[in-house]
């Protein structure tokens, strides 16, 4: 059991590095309180999900469970606030969640291993996800469709590839949202107050690390870290081109959040049965 942990301390590396660096930008460049609280809030959450946290194992469930959550990216349609053409969040008390990267990341893990029926699940998230619209959500989903596509060889993860990606050049333009200061144009919020090269560690954080780590780690298996890390690159990626919000190094409890319930539900975690947790007790005794 303790070794469990120490494995599920691990996993959380991919989130760890880039918030810790996302907390340390909104500190040193003067952000609200209440931001850094957010954020280190959603950090302490998340990683508390990751290290204990648990979802079924049977395929079925966790397919049931991705398309549940593809159909909740149609919640906000339906309940708002819609804000310059674009209705995109989850209204939580004194924050809102954007929907696309709460969800996009836990659908990706529990759909990468199902073949067609996966690749189903992952056009009803692109379809929701252009009704918004959110162009950076559908550029990160045609990424990851494509990366598992190539990976188990499956046209349907193609073709959803290719339909996204459309709905993403479609609706880059779409809505007439404010860019938000420590939110969008994070690494060039950085080099205009420090030093150039600052940003380059923090753009490092966001991009190498968790990839590396979710397509290293033992206790992911290679379709899912190969479609978390392609989220991660395409999120961030869209991010870095336009303005939309940066995820994990930049204010916004969503991605942190939503990157953590992914790898939580990791589908090569083991549970504890009771009388294996009886038996190591008593070894322990």
């Amino acid at each position: 059991m303790f070794s469990q942990v120490a494995d599920r301390r691990r996993l959380a590396l991919p989130l760890v590095f880039p918030c810790f660096g996302g907390l340390w930008y909104l500190w040193a460049l003067g952000a609200p309180e209440r931001l850094i609280a957010v954020n280190a809030g959603a950090l302490a959450l998340g990683l508390a999900w990751v290290v204990w946290g648990r979802l079924p194992s049977r395929p079925e469930i966790r397919l049931a469970l991705a398309a549940l959550g593809a159909g909740l990216l149609f919640v906000p349609l339906l309940t708002g606030p819609d804000v310059g053409g674009v209705a995109r969040w989850f209204p939580a008390g004194p924050v809102t969640l954007q929907s696309g990267p709460l969800l996009l990341p836990l659908i990706a893990v529990l759909a990468a291993r199902e073949g067609s029926r996966g690749a189903a699940v992952l056009a009803l998230a692109a379809i929701a996800l252009a009704l918004q619209p959110d162009a950076a959500g559908l550029a990160a989903l045609a990424l990851a469709s494509a990366v598992l596509g190539w990976h188990h060889r499956n046209g349907a993860f193609a073709a959803v590839a290719l339909g996204a990606g459309a709905l993403a050049t479609i609706t880059f333009h779409a809505g007439t949202l404010e860019p938000q200061l420590y939110t969008e144009g994070v690494l060039a919020h950085v080099a205009e107050r420090t030093a150039t090269w600052r940003a380059l560690p923090l753009a490092a954080l966001l991009f190498i690390v968790p990839a590396w780590n979710l397509t290293m780690d033992p206790q992911i298996t290679r379709a899912e870290g190969y479609a978390l890390a392609a989220l991660i690159i395409g999120l961030g990626g869209m991010a870095a081109i336009a303005p939309f919000p940066f995820p994990l190094i930049g204010y916004g409890a969503a991605p942190i959040l939503g990157f953590a319930l992914a790898l939580g539900a990791s589908a090569r975690r083991k549970q504890i049965r009771v009388g294996e947790f009886v038996e190591l007790w008593d070894r322990v005794g």
